[in-house]
């Protein structure tokens, strides 16, 4: 039984590939959104892009760093400014729960 992919389409917005019963072609009504759902990709079938390999070789790298800090410098300040706003959190709840308990 085929089911019908435009009953579907409100739950299925953005999605780009359903499954062997329902193919894309079905969701788009327009040339131009259907080209780009059909698009193929820009490199050859297995062929890595060269960022890719970059991107492999930098978080692959043995230098003793967690992978959350591979990425550079921006990392680094993510991690760190995560760490500050989930103590001042700690604390500030702390010192919420102090003021119930002592007033």
């Amino acid at each position: 039984m085929q089911r019908n992919c435009l009953s579907l389409r409100p739950l299925l917005r953005g999605v780009g590939e359903l499954g062997p019963l329902c193919p894309p072609t079905c969701l788009f009504r327009n040339s131009a959104a259907l080209k780009y759902a059909t698009a193929a990709p820009k490199t050859a079938p297995g062929k890595v892009p060269e960022k890719m390999l970059k991107l492999r070789k930098q978080f692959q790298a043995d230098n003793d760093l967690p992978i959350f800090l591979k990425g550079g410098g921006m990392d680094n300040i993510l991690y760190r400014s995560t760490w500050v706003l989930c103590i001042l959190g700690l604390a500030g709840d702390i010192w919420l729960w102090l003021g119930y308990i002592i007033a």
